[in-house]
């Protein structure tokens, strides 16, 4: 203890000197000890581990307990908004670098969870040190960083069972997504209900320590029990947090609490410290720069064009575009569990480590040249290229003066679709990733269980067919809410156009109406097929539009049986 307080304490004090995040210091404290300091022992190791997790779960209970329930009403649809763009592109993201850099598909996807938020300590420091964003923009900047924790969560409890071996067949996949809805929707939902008030009461009638006590309980409780079905003890710990933070208590405890977290978080940043090495990073260089660069790319891109969506200035787009650019506490946790379970080698978890760490040390540095950058890009962009952006923006305006004139029915009935078509759309992505890990298993299983082998083509064939079916009730219902967008968006042109601030755009309405009038059917069998073609598979061009056909066939043969019963 003496070695590590004294040394975290000496390094967070130079690092806070050079204007950087104290938690720079204590990777940096955990680097120094594993590698020079002779005193340290497996069983050392064992004890920083141990108080390591004490941190993890201290650290997730409070973040879990500045999510704001009442304040997500009010201001959480455009901070959720963001994040819905943020997470699906961070993850792509993921896939590319996995690409570029050779990693499995299961890599990737933690590799796109990793890199999918930002740092709140980091970026709550330099926003700080900054006048260009008003205070509301940095209380909306701080409950994206928030909403990216809870998306993290999800996206960790989603893989945690696969990063720890668990059987990727169909029925596991579904079972353990199962398992997990279950446990988050009950531990929320019984929580909501008795905990606040059990707190408050304790309150009222016992100590302060008997509160922060039980408290404490609760927290540790439930990321026992999330660690018992298979998931990672965070994701308990964070949920404790959430459902704690509807007591009329919670700053009281997360007061009381601050001081462990802060020791016991500062033992966590040292045990991610001690499994790097120097050379590791020396070596691995090249890869570092290359996450980082993809991190900066697509993270500045998605908040950017999530808030040019939103209706905010290019301005505070690209000042907040800019201030979210430091990987996040999650990339050291998910980045940890994956190394320990043996998902990620050592040379890639010393090259992620080192790319948050740039990031982290970059973004106070690139934040205070920001205006000289933004100045510099205005001045140095091709005038065709400004004249676009130009353009997009009135289109933008003119977007958002049309639907104004909707009804407020209507306009929830748009969001409500909004919500749907993009739940639709990601559920795409998880039935295809599903796919992805588990066909090369489940064509062995039917290889093995079939009196006369068939042909590992014909197996991933009939697949390939069962994939395209299970996607035509999604698509079904994504075309549904394109559908009825696109009317939504017509009909606001025609009364905008009607009170004279619109212009007709004779060509586009053409198309917009054409495309209205065309088959449902069409347009699923279209998407379904280019959903088939895109996702990594061993099949050939002949093969997909056979499964197409096939497909259509058994399709058309449903709705027959299904008319004939009607009639």
């Amino acid at each position: 203890m003496a070695m590590l307080l004294l040394i975290g304490g000496l390094c967070s004090i130079v690092f806070k000197k050079l204007k950087m995040p104290a938690a720079i210091g204590y990777i940096v404290s955990g680097i120094i000890l594993s590698n020079y300091w002779s005193g340290l022992s497996s069983e050392t190791n064992e004890i920083v581990e141990f108080l390591a997790d004490l941190g993890l779960v201290l650290m997730m209970f409070c973040i879990g307990m500045e999510l704001n329930l009442k304040k997500l009403r009010k201001m959480g649809p455009f901070a959720m908004m963001i994040v819905m763009i943020i997470v699906p592109v961070m993850l792509t993201a993921g896939v590319i670098a996995g690409m570029i850099l050779g990693l499995s598909m299961l890599q990737s996807i933690v590799l796109g969870a990793i890199i999918s938020g930002s740092s709140t300590a980091v970026v709550t420091i330099v926003l700080a040190e900054q006048d260009r964003i008003n205070h509301a923009e940095i209380e909306t900047i701080i409950f994206i960083m928030v909403i990216e924790d809870v998306a993290q969560v999800l996206i960790l409890s989603a893989i945690s069972p696969l990063m720890t071996g668990s059987e990727m067949d169909i029925m596991g996949i579904i079972w353990m997504l199962f398992t997990v809805i279950i446990f988050m929707v009950g531990a929320i939902g019984i929580g909501l209900i008795t905990i606040p008030k059990l707190l408050d009461y304790i309150s009222e009638k016992f100590s302060m320590e008997a509160l922060l006590v039980l408290a404490l309980g609760l927290c540790f409780g439930l990321a026992y029990l999330s660690v018992y079905i298979g998931m990672s003890m965070a994701i308990g710990a964070f949920l404790m947090g959430v459902i704690v933070s509807q007591s009329k208590q919670h700053k009281r405890i997360e007061h009381e609490i601050e001081p462990m977290k802060n020791v016991f978080m500062m033992m966590f940043f040292i045990s991610i410290g001690l499994l790097i090495t120097p050379e590791s990073i020396i070596n691995n260089i090249v890869t570092i720069l290359i996450i980082y660069g993809i991190y900066f790319v697509f993270m500045s891109s998605s908040v950017g064009i999530g808030y040019f969506l939103g209706n905010k200035p290019l301005r505070t787009a690209y000042y907040c575009s800019i201030a979210l650019l430091a990987m996040g506490e999650f990339a050291f946790i998910i980045s940890k569990e994956a190394y320990v379970n043996g998902i990620i080698s050592g040379d890639l978890y010393s090259s992620i480590i080192g790319a948050a760490l740039v990031s982290m040390i970059a973004l106070p540095l690139v934040s205070r040249q920001v205006e000289r950058i933004g100045n510099f890009v205005q001045v140095h962009t091709p005038q065709p290229l400004v004249n676009g952006f130009l353009k997009l923006e009135v289109a933008r305006s003119n977007y958002y003066a049309k639907m104004s004139l909707a009804t407020k029915e209507t306009m929830a009935n748009f969001r409500s679709r909004m919500a749907s078509l993009y739940f639709t759309l990601v559920l795409v992505v998880i039935v295809q990733i599903i796919f992805v890990l588990t066909t090369p298993g489940f064509a062995d299983f039917i290889n093995d269980h079939t009196p006369e082998s068939v042909s590992l083509y014909l197996t991933t064939t009939l697949i390939l067919l069962l994939d395209f079916l299970v996607l035509v009730p999604i698509l079904h219902r994504t075309v549904m809410n394109i559908k009825y967008l696109l009317r939504v968006f017509l009909d606001s042109e025609r009364k905008a156009i009607a009170a004279g601030t619109g212009r007709p755009r004779p060509r586009i309405d053409r198309f917009l109406r054409f495309v209205m009038t065309v088959n449902d059917w069409f347009f699923i069998i279209l998407f379904d097929f280019a959903v088939l073609f895109f996702t990594p598979n061993h099949i050939d061009t002949w093969a997909h539009v056979l499964v197409a056909i096939a497909g259509v066939a058994i399709i058309a043969t449903l709705e027959i049986i299904a008319y004939l019963r009607r009639s």
